[in-house]
């Protein structure tokens, strides 16, 4: 278990080594070049750094055993980090759109074409290699916060490849007869792509509230679940068995009424482990959470 959290480990310090390096580059060329859209682009990478590192710090506290203050660990701390993640690209979304809109207001406005082509083509280069790498390792280890440093970078490749594209064309303009339009395309691209991307943090923060709420867990894994307690209490009839399946970051929370046989209890975990996950068996059910209760 701990040898999968240091892979995990690796890669979020791969990724936020990479968010470091993009952001304070882009951050130099963007004020030379005097491109909105390569400093929005390089705030993101920033961003990444302080979310990649929020996500190591996470990590770190989940592996934490319970004690008298905890006394079932720290299961949110996951899902809590990837809803503040989802929370924070949204809001830079939101403003990046508000200033690009001013930007168009106020009559465009003017960037060095050459130095931003450029710089765009590395990055494009850079976030795909860093999206390939953190990839591999949500495939070999498929995590909810490896899960979305996933997205994180994916949105990063095509918001990068989308500025190339969109530096192309206006260097195509700013040669043709319709080159004083030249100046609209900074900030339209800002408009634009930020727009595009903002269902990104929206499921982002969709799917941590889901578990922070207990949730109920992946339709497939609950319906494994639900075999294994129905071959371990024949007696009850099928489709009867009071099992609650739900899924908190790494952990798969298991509560049902009977005492499960030890073999039964492995079936369980294997379960789990096959969804890269830590299964938590809560037995006997003693609180029914179905029907309020009024004093």
């Amino acid at each position: 278990m701990y040898a999968n959290q240091d892979k995990q480990k690796s890669a979020l310090i791969f990724s936020a080594l990479s968010a470091g390096i993009f952001a304070i580059t882009g951050l130099l060329l963007g004020v030379m070049s005097g491109s909105v859209m390569i400093i929005f682009d390089s705030a993101y990478s920033l961003l990444s750094l302080a979310l990649a590192s929020l996500s190591l710090f996470a990590l770190k506290l989940a592996r934490q055993p319970a004690n008298a203050n905890y006394p079932f660990g720290r299961l949110t701390i996951e899902p809590l980090s990837i809803l503040i993640k989802g929370v924070v690209i949204g809001l830079v979304c939101l403003v990046s759109m508000v200033l690009a809109a001013i930007s168009l207001w106020q009559g465009g406005r003017e960037v060095n074409l050459n130095l931003a082509l450029i710089f765009s083509l590395l990055n494009v280069a850079g976030c795909y290699l860093t999206w390939w790498v953190i990839r591999r390792a949500q495939q070999r280890q498929d995590t909810a916060l490896l899960r979305a440093e996933v997205r994180q970078w994916q949105m990063d490749t095509w918001l990068s490849a989308a500025v190339l594209f969109g530096f192309i064309l206006a260097q195509l303009l700013a040669m043709s007869p319709w080159g004083a339009l030249a100046v609209y395309a900074d900030p339209l691209m800002v408009l634009v792509i930020a727009g595009y991307f903002c269902y990104i943090p929206y499921n982002m923060v969709v799917q941590a509230l889901r578990q922070l709420m207990l949730g109920a867990a992946d339709p497939e894994v609950a319906a494994q679940v639900r075999e294994v307690v129905a071959a371990a209490h024949p007696e009850v009839p099928s489709g009867t068995e009071p099992v609650r399946v739900a899924q908190v970051g790494s952990f798969l929370i298991v509560q049902h009424a009977e005492v499960l046989a030890t073999e039964a209890q492995q079936a369980l975990q294997e379960i789990a482990a096959d969804e890269q996950l830590t299964a938590i068996l809560i037995q006997p059910q003693t609180l029914d959470l179905t029907e309020p209760r009024h004093q």
